[in-house]
């Protein structure tokens, strides 16, 4: 139980593997726009820079400036470990409504770093975290109950396993795969929904005022939470993985798609999302009245 839950598939291997696919992310869209980009190692190299920094704090900053960060990358984290890789999982394996709770509480509380910062911009950004929050867990937890209503079931080893046998939910429940694919993206804050932190607008957004372990503890939260991501919808709608090179290659090509989005899409306004998340919430809540009723 202890080597699973540090080595495979705990703590290393998730942070090893979110920080790979982080370079591998930021490889992909430079080549989609003509760049040579960063070396795949730069997110290594960025986290150990980072960790070695100083932590600067300015006299506004309340004591949630420091406590707020790690409160994010843990939750992530936490929840990471309690999704299936390959049918093993670090944790007794969890339903998705306590994965749920830790996932929209890493995102609360990277937020909440933001109010505690004091600073103009990170309130800004914060307040439109939380407004973007509000829109994107409507579609993103109605897409998760497509499966869980047809099959009675909460489990993800519940669905990896199904998947294995009977083929890929997403065939079955396509609309709630695309639309659990389209709020990963603002879950992780990926264009068209990099809002909080937008750099032409906010210098940053949220974590402006973030710097050395801060800072550290905000790029691993995204890195974490990436994965968890990834491997939920491996899980639950993409075929499940038997094998650490199925689950390595399945959530390759994930994200390989989040990138294509990020490369081309250009970032809607804090309305446009939210307009955009409730419309697809209401399709939701229509197809899935009517596929769980029996009419498709």
């Amino acid at each position: 139980m202890l080597p699973e839950l540090i080595i495979y598939p705990g703590v290393i291997f998730i942070v090893f593997l979110g920080l790979l696919y982080s370079g591998i992310f930021r490889k992909i869209c430079a080549r989609m726009q003509n760049r040579v980009g960063p070396p795949i190692l730069q997110a290594f190299y960025d986290a150990i820079k980072l960790f070695g920094k100083e932590n600067l704090s300015h006299e506004g900053a309340g004591h949630g400036f420091f406590i707020w960060p790690i409160v994010a990358f843990a939750s992530a984290l936490v929840a990471a470990l309690l999704i299936p890789v390959a049918g093993t999982v670090a944790l007794n394996a969890g339903d998705l409504l306590i994965i749920i709770y830790f996932l929209i509480l890493s995102s609360a509380a990277l937020y909440m770093a933001g109010f505690s910062s004091e600073n103009p911009y990170a309130i800004i950004g914060a307040s439109r975290g939380f407004m973007q929050m509000i829109a994107y867990e409507a579609p993103f937890i109605l897409a998760i109950l497509f499966p869980v209503f047809f099959y009675q079931n909460m489990s993800l080893s519940y669905f990896n396993q199904l998947q294995l046998s009977n083929g890929l939910l997403a065939l079955q429940f396509p609309i709630a795969a695309f639309a659990f694919l389209v709020a990963v993206l603002g879950k992780v804050e990926l264009a068209p929904f990099h809002i909080p932190a937008a750099h032409q607008e906010l210098v940053g957004g949220y974590y402006i005022e973030f710097s050395g372990f801060r800072l550290a503890m905000v790029e691993l939260t995204h890195a974490v939470k990436t994965i968890a991501l990834l491997a939920i919808g491996v899980a639950l709608f993409f075929g499940g993985s038997a094998s650490i090179l199925g689950f390595i290659a399945k959530t390759l090509a994930l994200l390989f798609l989040l990138a294509v989005f990020r490369a081309t899409l250009a970032r809607f306004r804090i309305e446009q999302a939210i307009w955009f998340y409730w419309t697809l919430a209401g399709v939701l809540i229509i197809n899935l009245t009517l596929q769980h009723g029996g009419f498709l």
